[in-house]
């Protein structure tokens, strides 16, 4: 990359102002004042932003209010010509970018496209000054490798400051035998907090075995709560049992019986057709017979004549005997089905129930109670183990007051043991010499009692905080006796709303939710029975229409038949005999001669006979002996028929209730052992509960003196102080080593080429006065000599030697322009010669921006042909 034209619109002492430059070399010259430094601040301003305001730094903000901010035409290697723009007040001085293509961007895409390079190896690297020339000054080998490095990646020494800040950052952090550093104090810290948990584990060796027996609790409550839901599907079962065994009953004798079909469909419909038939041809011969008797004609009658008027209506009536006979039967059946159906409760006769649709809606409805059940009985536990504490607290409070009566003493007894201590002593002085001494010595002894009593005093510390200890006992027991009654009324409230949720589904009040569920289950039955039974009820309803209108039917008979007192199947039996007299009447009248009767007779009887033989194949079949029996076969068939559905309509809906045959008596006997069962299981669970709720209490209460607790968290607290820290040291101390790693791989690839092309540009610099760098005991030479014994100006050309070279080593990659700010300050006629000459060299790679105020190097430039134009600033 490099930079065609820089356009300043107001910067400084530059308005409106265009600096066009070369590709190459160049030279920009100009006095003191004339605006060379702020040349290379606009650069560096539009590239990388403006630079932020500083007391002591000189700001370049115009004073006349003019467009602060201008624009550079760049030279990129990937997408060609690109304008840069970036003006103060615009877009809060963020830059603006347009390509060659015509696309536009703005910081992002100025990122993009100069990535890697930014602000720091700009001013590091491709800006060359006069301080930056010292900073090789005597060198050793170890520090030289760090600076190539750092040259290599900022063109300074940073990144050898850098590994030094790193490792006094992680030195500061930890070290091996220190004892002031963070880290070091807090694993010190962590250790004494450690010991101090194990002494207090040990003070509360029953706290582990306190929690492991609340873990075992806790199983055996898991276990006993599984046993009872267990039971009470058993009982749930059973009840079912018990509401369908009247279907069982009645399934179990349908199963004992052989409901096996003798006859088809179309071999019942044969018969049938035979009977018939076979029926037809008897009555034909009773006809031929009773006319045969009474052949003589004296059978007219009124009755007779009522027969003729009337016979279409009576042979209707006999043609839907059967259909009649069928809904009769029907009738019958529906009304012992009815009959066995188990009796509506009272309450749900006007207002039928309204069951929950599933038992999770129930376990819903409960969870609120169920929950706040739990809650008081904790709490109700808690307030047992407090009253616990404070009867305790009491009985050691009232031993304690027992044992020091002086508490309530508010008497000063006299110091009677220094009084005899003084008047032995006094009288010490008037005795004789055996006699003194014994006082003296009873002096003593007074004297140490007195004082070992008056050193004794009662402890009311102890008493007060026994006292106090009292107090917070009661205040906890008025504390938790309020929650107690509150959590009280809180269960009766939910206890209300579920039984105003049951009155308003119509069930009955039940203490707990398998009496709900059982409730669920009646009302579910109930339904269905309801249904069941609305269902046959009009059945049953639109029989008893049919059946009566086919009695009214009858009523043209009632004067010519005794018809009275008889249900309508003893009246298709009246009305039929009638109707067989009658047509014994009417054959006499049509056959008067006995030959003709007889005749008729014989071939009825013979049509009879075939008839017979040819059926007898399949009476023979079905064991039938004579034709008569067939009514009754085919009665049977159909009750087999009817009784062969109604076993599959109970075995799909009762029989999955029973897995095995069972009374109705076993059924009672085991829901009254179950539930007797559940009782004892109920209250096993309820005292496990409560016996693990007060371990867990006790454990609570062993962790609430704070002791432990406190320095499990202090422990948890000094651990992530260790780990933030660790953490810190190992980063610092990583980059460190990656820095190092880096510096030496690096330097140990690049160093010998370094010294090669530094040697090179050296030997241009110095006209080959110089011919080689190298090194020796470890320390930088040139031409074996230490750069101790070397001028001023060739430490600055052994330094521009190696930044140079290190650019000719990036050529491949050429950044940025190179721009150089009077760094020859040091260099005498000839050597400046020199240096001009190496930039024309250096220029085939880099593009070369040099601002000097040295009329000097002018001369070398015009001499070597390299573009010069000067500043000629602005007048104030």
């Amino acid at each position: 990359m490099w930079i065609k034209k820089a356009e300043i619109t107001s910067f400084g002492q530059w308005r409106q102002q265009t600096f066009l430059f070369e590709a190459k070399n160049q030279l920009v010259y100009g006095l003191n004042e004339a605006g060379k430094s702020t040349l290379y601040q606009f650069i560096q301003a539009v590239l990388f932003g403006f630079p932020t305001k500083r007391k002591k730094g000189q700001d370049y903000t115009p004073n006349d209010g003019s467009g602060f901010g201008g624009r550079l035409l760049i030279i990129h290697p990937t997408y060609g010509a690109v304008t840069i723009e970036r003006y103060k007040a615009k877009n809060k001085g963020k830059a603006n970018v347009l390509l060659e293509d015509g696309q536009q961007g703005g910081e992002e895409l100025l990122e993009k496209l100069l990535y890697p390079l930014n602000q720091q190896l700009f001013r590091q690297v491709f800006t060359f000054q006069q301080e930056q020339l010292q900073q090789l000054d005597a060198l050793s080998e170890e520090n030289l490798h760090e600076a190539l490095i750092s040259l290599g990646l900022s063109g300074s020494n940073e990144l050898f400051d850098q590994r030094i800040q790193l490792k006094n950052h992680y030195e500061g952090i930890y070290r091996p035998r220190g004892r002031k550093q963070p880290l070091n104090q807090a694993l010190v810290a962590y250790q004494k907090l450690q010991q101090k948990i194990k002494e207090k584990e040990a003070q509360e060796s029953g706290f582990q075995q306190l929690v492991r027996q609340a873990d075992d609790e806790k199983r055996y409550v898991t276990q006993q709560a599984a046993k009872n839901r267990k039971l009470q599907e058993q009982q749930l079962i059973l009840e079912q049992q018990r509401l369908n065994w009247s279907g069982y009953a009645e399934f179990l004798e349908l199963q004992k019986l052989d409901l096996r079909s003798a006859a088809t469909d179309i071999e019942q419909t044969e018969l049938q057709n035979f009977y018939q038939e076979y029926q037809q041809l008897i009555k034909e011969q009773e006809k031929l017979h009773a006319a045969l008797q009474q052949h003589s004609g004296n059978q007219e009658s009124a009755r007779y004549y009522f027969y003729l008027e009337n016979e279409a209506r009576i042979q209707q009536l006999l043609d839907e005997k059967v259909t009649i006979t069928r809904m009769l039967d029907e009738e019958q059946r529906i009304a012992v089905k009815l009959a066995q159906a188990t009796a509506i409760p009272t309450n749900w006769r006007e207002h039928p129930p309204r069951p929950f649709a599933n038992e999770a809606a129930i376990q819903q409805l409960f969870v609120p109670l169920q929950n706040q059940q739990k809650e008081l009985e904790e709490q109700k536990i808690r307030l047992g183990l407090v009253k616990e504490q404070r009867n305790q607290a009491e009985a050691s409070l009232n031993d304690y007051e027992q044992k020091h009566p002086e508490l309530f003493d508010k008497k000063k007894n006299p110091p009677w043991l220094f009084i005899a201590a003084g008047v032995s002593f006094i009288l010490a002085f008037f005795s004789p010499i055996p006699l003194r001494y014994i006082l003296i010595a009873a002096a003593i002894i007074c004297g140490v009692g007195g004082t070992l009593k008056q050193n004794k005093p009662v402890n009311k510390d102890t008493w007060q905080e026994k006292l106090g200890q009292l107090d917070v006992y009661e205040g906890q027991v008025v504390e938790m006796t309020e929650k107690v009654t509150r959590s009280q009324q809180k269960v009766q409230h939910l206890s209300d709303q579920i039984q105003t949720e049951l009155r308003h589904r119509n069930m009955s009040n039940a203490e707990n939710e398998f009496a709900v569920v059982q409730e669920n289950q009646r009302a579910q039955n109930y339904l269905a029975q309801l249904q069941t039974s609305k269902e046959l009820q009009q059945r049953q309803s639109s029989l008893r229409q049919n059946l009566m209108q086919q009695e009214q039917r009858f009523e043209f008979l009632a004067e010519w038949l005794p018809l009275n007192q008889k249900n309508l199947s003893e009246k298709l039996l009246v009305l039929e005999q009638f109707a067989k007299e009658m047509e014994q009447i009417r054959f006499a009248q049509t056959y008067q001669e006995n030959t003709l009767l007889q005749q008729r007779i014989h071939e009825t009887q013979k049509q009879q006979q075939q008839l017979l033989t040819q059926e007898q194949p399949v009476l023979d079949k079905f064991h039938l002996t004579y034709p008569s029996e067939i009514p009754a076969f085919l009665q049977r068939e159909t009750e087999v028929r009817h009784k062969q559905t109604r076993l599959k309509e109970l075995t799909e809906s009762v029989l999955p209730l029973f897995e095995q045959e069972k009374t109705l008596a076993e059924i009672n006997g085991s829901l009254r052992t179950l539930q007797q069962e559940i009782q004892i299981g109920e209250q096993q669970l309820h005292q496990l509960q409560e016996q693990e709720q007060r371990s867990r209490l006790q454990i609570q209460q062993m962790q609430a003196d704070g002791t432990l607790d406190s320095l499990y968290q202090q422990a948890s607290q000094q651990r992530a102080v260790i780990e933030k820290l660790t953490a810190d040291y190992a980063v610092a101390k990583l980059e460190n080593q990656l820095l190092q790693d880096i510096a030496t791989e690096l330097s140990e690839q690049q160093l010998p080429e370094l010294l090669k092309q530094a040697t090179s540009y050296f030997q241009e610099l110095t006209n080959n006065a110089h011919s080689r760098l190298d090194f020796s005991e470890g320390l930088v030479t040139v031409d074996q000599l230490s750069l101790y014994n070397l001028s001023t100006g060739t430490k600055d050309q052994v330094m521009m030697a190696f930044r140079f070279a290190y650019l000719t080593l990036q050529q491949k990659h050429p950044l940025c322009p190179v721009i150089i700010d009077d760094g020859w300050l040091h260099y005498d006629h000839r050597r400046k010669y020199q240096f001009a000459k190496l930039l024309r060299h250096f220029s085939e790679k880099y593009q070369v921006i040099c601002l000097s105020s040295d009329q000097e190097m002018v001369s070398y430039y015009q001499e070597l042909h390299q573009p010069v134009w000067e500043l000629k600033g602005v007048q104030r």
